[in-house]
């Protein structure tokens, strides 16, 4: 008909700050024939194809207001947790806002600080057995409940650019870190008792960059992790005892790091922006869609929608009708379902754009609501 919508704005602004030095990842696997969306799985992207219309793709939306108050002005959201009848959306400054799955305000927390209690940044962010789970800047994990009551804390002593639960334990990214100060592994496993478990694709040369990049470069489809290190083009399939290519983007040659690019001499952000290259992307895999998100550098993102049944893919124009960019961003897959995040003056747009069957609300939702609040609204999309 797919880190994403075009342009990212937290993201972006995190990009524009990062100057790197790092061993850049070839490209890992060949292009294969098409097998069933379980096994691995290649995909052509092209940027020099035609860009089709957001507003094309869509089948249908469902819109879900997030109610503004006093408490609760939210200025984006790009996460968004559910248990039972709630929703959990934090923000970049450490607060937790609480919402019912038909977006009233319910309560917000920020435990932010140096204190036991407490967490000096938001790295990593989940739900476990109906707690919080936050990975705090590589010091820790703690744990609150959705009241923002403290539970508790575990000391993590591997530092990681990412954290996510595995099985009874944990999976760190260790692209740019050693473990246990010589081992050389892109990621491994803590146990239940938080002790190193499994360790996972190797690499002779040492981390030379030390940038971790938002968003994780973990995430789950069902019961699988998968993990996609910074600046490759191969999603990874983890299982008991290895990490298999399950996911390749293969971007010919506007892949940045070609074979016989072993090491970049100077910063990979700059170097590919000049020659319009991809250097770093991010993707929320479905079980039958892809939603992926590419930068070549300062307003040069592209997005793309994939079938992976189909192995087609569709580089997407998000714009409003008067060709201003549309402020959305993705957030996850449920099911056949993605779920974004738009700004409330954009959803009009959009919505002028659609038929009036194509669009529905959920209970407690109205338009007048939402065109008189600055909160983003968060839409369910069903695409084609």
């Amino acid at each position: 008909m797919n880190k994403v919508k075009t342009q990212i704005p937290y993201f972006t602004l995190l990009i524009l700050m990062v100057c790197c030095l790092g061993c850049g990842s070839k490209t890992e696997v060949t292009e294969t024939e098409s097998v069933p969306t379980g096994g691995f799985q290649s995909f052509q992207i092209d940027l020099k194809g035609d860009k089709k219309p957001f507003v094309d793709l869509i089948q249908s939306i469902e819109i879900t207001r997030l109610e503004e108050t006093e408490e609760s002005l939210l200025g984006y959201v790009g996460q968004v947790e559910f248990h039972e009848d709630r929703m959990i959306i934090p923000d970049n400054k450490g607060t937790f806002y609480i919402y019912s799955k038909t977006g009233e305000f319910l309560n917000k927390f920020n435990h932010k600080g140096e204190g036991p209690e407490e967490y000096s940044g938001l790295t990593d962010i989940w739900l476990e057995n109906g707690l919080i789970g936050i990975h705090n800047s590589g010091k820790s994990i703690n744990r609150y409940d959705l009241e923002g009551n403290f539970i508790s804390r575990e000391r993590l002593d591997e530092r990681a650019a990412h954290v996510h639960p595995y099985k009874s334990g944990y999976a760190l990214d260790k692209n740019t870190r050693y473990t246990q100060d010589s081992l050389m592994f892109s990621l491994v496993t803590l146990d239940d008792q938080m002790k190193l478990d499994k360790t996972f694709l190797p690499f002779d040369k040492s981390p030379v960059s030390q940038v971790a990049f938002s968003p994780s470069t973990l995430s789950t489809l069902g019961n699988d992790l998968l993990y996609l290190r910074m600046m490759s083009d191969t999603v990874y399939r983890v299982t008991a005892d290895s990490a298999v290519p399950f996911i390749h983007y293969d971007f010919q040659e506007d892949w940045y790091f070609q074979p016989g690019i072993e090491e970049v001499t100077g910063s990979v952000y700059e170097a590919a922006s000049r020659k319009e290259q991809v250097w770093f992307m991010y993707s929320h895999i479905g079980q039958n869609y892809i939603y992926l998100y590419t930068t070549l550098g300062p307003r040069k993102n592209y997005a793309f929608f994939i079938d992976r049944e189909t192995k087609q893919s569709v580089s997407i124009e998000s714009k409003t009708s008067t060709g201003e960019r549309l402020d959305l961003s993705p957030i996850r897959w449920n099911g056949d379902q993605f779920l974004i995040s738009l700004r409330s003056s954009h959803l009009t747009d959009l919505l002028d754009q659609l038929d009036q069957e194509q669009s529905s609300f959920t209970e407690g939702t109205t338009l007048e609501e939402i065109e008189s609040s600055e909160n983003p609204v968060l839409v369910s999309v069903k695409f084609k």
